[in-house]
């Protein structure tokens, strides 16, 4: 197993533990409440052990399973002050990821980067296909991504960028329901767009945001609204294509 495929799964337990084990109850209450965070950090640790012991060899699933948990209950620790002091949310949650990511890239080259890691994974990728497995295990942490943290990601940004006035476009009846679609669009969206780039099929993309534009046409004359779908589009877009590279990037390091 190579430094990349190393690193790749260790993200991928992150992203599991730290967005998919998470409900939105201890997310939004963790900052407020020690027990929140400590159930957080518990479940985030019980997730890494199972990660970093089909990833590393015996003899470092210890101290990088505690070099990651316990730096995560800091690095939240922390976040949580910050984001009593902080203006924006989204400066917060960018902080808090990058802190994780470089987080779990230092310490996977501390104790992988000398030789390739062999744990149970390894083996099982050794026996398949080198590129097969690692083009599965590329785009399964590329979906993890853009699902429920990219969600979070865009909807921070329009947050941040929304102007006053802009949430008119969320009165009435059919707030929720609206806001329950888009999410699901906007996943929909960034799926097809990561596969698409995952292939190398960017001419492809066009059409995507084309069939999103047409279903919402008439809406765009509302120009607060054209204003949010623009940066929305973009984020997501952009996101999706970003991500799809970027781990495809890790991925084949040696």
């Amino acid at each position: 197993m190579t430094l990349g495929f190393a690193l790749v799964l260790v993200l991928t337990g992150h992203v599991i533990a730290d967005f998919y084990l998470q409900t939105n109850r201890v997310a939004r209450g963790k900052g407020e409440s020690g027990t929140l965070l400590a159930l957080h950090c518990g479940y985030y640790a019980l997730c890494m052990a199972l990660f970093v012991s089909l990833t590393l060899p015996l003899d470092s699933i210890v101290p990088v399973w505690l070099a990651l948990s316990l730096s995560h209950a800091l690095i939240d620790f922390g976040k949580a002050r910050l984001e009593k002091r902080a203006g924006s949310s989204l400066v917060v949650f960018v902080i808090d990821q990058t802190l994780h990511i470089l987080l779990c890239a230092a310490v996977v080259a501390a104790f992988c980067g000398g030789s390739p890691a062999i744990g149970v994974v390894g083996v099982l990728a050794g026996v398949m296909s080198p590129p097969s497995a690692a083009t599965a295990l590329a785009t399964g942490l590329v979906l993890l991504i853009i699902w429920r943290p990219g969600a979070i990601f865009v909807r921070l940004l329009l947050e941040s960028v929304r102007i006053e006035g802009a949430d008119a476009m969320h009165d009435g009846e059919s707030t929720v329901e609206e806001l329950r679609a888009g999410r699901w669009i906007g996943m929909l969206e960034r799926t097809i767009i990561s596969v698409l780039a995952l292939c190398g099929q960017f001419g492809a993309i066009a059409f995507v945001l084309t069939a999103k534009s047409i279903a919402r046409f008439k809406m765009l004359d509302d120009k607060e609204f054209a204003e949010c779908y623009l940066v929305g589009t973009l984020a997501s877009t952009a996101l999706a294509i970003l991500v799809s590279l970027t781990i495809l990037e890790v991925v084949a390091w040696s």
